[in-house]
């Protein structure tokens, strides 16, 4: 097990006779003096990894105590290179346009509870959703666990209101529960104690910061807690005052696979490995944590369920339009994106250099490079450069022919990447796929380039 610890900083200077703009130049300058770089006010994120992380935590403090500043941080831990008898659920969050409505409805517990209405066609990519509330997956979630008798959990259709054929959604509700979880509570510089207990580079930084605005830090799960099951809840919620009344809020929720279903989901391409996160097991709960009890969560009366599953049965019988994003549409957005965002994209491809393109296999490619000839069309996708395509197609292709075992290789070009390193192909046959850096395998596709352009941009 390898530990990850990352921190973002800024500097602080409480003198108000310096003007704004005068902190951020002097930060930005100070960052840049320690070989790092920053955001246009001087946020600077440090790999605690580096082998200068020392040097540059000493220089944060030396630069503060000689001229009067201060240093803030957010600080996130994580954990690679394990392995677990169980994984959890990690969702990706809906689009804006994809809940558009819900009912409030009679909940188990004696309260109210919110079933969803969506527009499902917005969500290209089949995979776990939520809304920072509630989980849903797709159907080929839970076909796979009538299909293999599942029963930790229930499902509750998420009514599709959307006028496009689309995979359907379900609410998810559990069967089993998980006693406790093992976590860390809020920590401050204050906190000398539990730094140490927590370890890594904890100790130092509340040394030298004055302030830790968030500090990320893994659950645990105690091997003695879990059930004998394949799939469990977690849910922990946290209570506060507030003029006068008491309010509930959601801590932790989070359902946990065990390897042997989760091998089985993959194996039915009913997740897509991004989905799962090796959980942390542990005999005893790790120094710097708390034990926090679960509780159960709210959902629907049963017979709700079962009507808005009678309704999803009835539903799907009826043929709906496919929807296909036009060429015209996703030229649109592009431009709109950048217009919106300005640095994530490059000038368009010279006009003078498009006859030469449109002789290429990129041809395609071309009226996308006449609004940007690359960019950053989201966090998770860079479109390349017409030059930088073909070169690392050229790269792709050499090192694919290493793949020995690999049976039929992807027919078509590189087009651009994610932060993982996985690329991302225009097929010879119109679709677009996103390759795995990891083993030769297809994670995800689209349909059209232009439903690649319009679904990445509008992440």
């Amino acid at each position: 097990m390898k530990l990850i610890e990352e921190l973002w900083w800024i500097l602080d200077n409480d003198d108000k006779s310096i003007e704004d703009d005068e902190k951020y130049r002097r930060n930005i300058e100070f960052v840049h003096s320690l070989g790092l770089k920053c955001d246009c006010v001087g946020w600077s994120v440090l790999k605690l990894s580096d082998p200068r992380a020392d040097e540059i935590l000493s220089a944060i403090d030396q630069f503060c105590k000689t001229n009067g500043w201060k240093a803030r941080g957010v600080y996130t831990r994580d954990y690679i290179d394990y392995e677990s008898d169980w994984y959890e659920l990690i969702p990706e969050v809906f689009k804006d346009s994809t809940v558009c409505d819900y009912e409030e409805v009679k909940s188990e517990q004696g309260g109210k509870t919110k079933a969803y209405i969506l527009r499902a066609y917005h969500e290209m990519k089949a995979s776990v959703k939520w809304d920072y509330w509630h989980y849903c997956v797709p159907e080929r979630f839970r076909n796979a666990c009538i299909r293999y008798n599942i029963t930790d959990v229930d499902f509750c259709w998420a009514k599709d209101k959307g006028k496009y054929e689309a995979e359907q959604y379900f609410q998810l509700y559990a069967n089993q529960q998980i006693p406790t979880i093992s976590v860390v509570e809020e920590i401050d510089v204050e906190d000398k104690e539990k730094a140490e207990a927590l370890g890594g580079y904890l100790p130092k930084i509340v040394n030298v910061f004055y302030k830790l605005q968030q500090v990320t830090v893994p659950s645990c799960y105690l091997e003695s807690d879990m059930p004998k099951c394949s799939i469990a809840h977690a849910y922990t919620t946290r209570t506060y005052e507030m003029f006068g009344k008491t309010y509930t809020n959601r801590k932790k929720d989070v359902f946990l696979i065990h390897k042997d279903f989760a091998e089985v989901l993959l194996r039915e391409k009913a997740l897509p490995s991004s989905a799962l996160r090796p959980a942390l097991i542990v005999k005893e709960v790790p120094g710097g944590y708390i034990l926090d009890k679960t509780v159960v969560k709210d959902r629907p009366l049963a017979s709700f369920m079962a009507q808005r599953n009678a309704e999803y049965e009835k539903f799907k019988l009826v043929p709906r339009p496919i929807y296909a994003v036009s060429e015209k549409e996703a030229l649109k957005l592009l431009r709109n994106a950048k217009k919106e965002r300005k640095d994530d994209f490059q000038k368009a491809l010279p006009k003078a250099l498009s006859t030469s393109v449109a002789e290429t296999e990129y041809a395609p490619m071309l009226p996308y490079y006449l609004i940007t000839n690359g960019g950053f069309l989201s966090d998770e996708y860079e479109l390349f450069s017409y030059k930088d395509a073909c070169a690392e197609n050229a790269v792709f292709f050499d090192e694919l022919q290493a793949e020995e075992l690999l049976e039929e290789k992807p027919n078509g070009m590189v087009i651009g990447k994610c932060p993982d390193g996985d690329k991302i192909l225009f097929c010879k046959n119109g679709s677009v796929i996103r390759f795995s850096h990891e083993e030769p395998v297809v994670i995800e596709e689209w349909g059209s380039l232009a439903q690649f352009i319009a679904d990445t941009v509008n992440e």
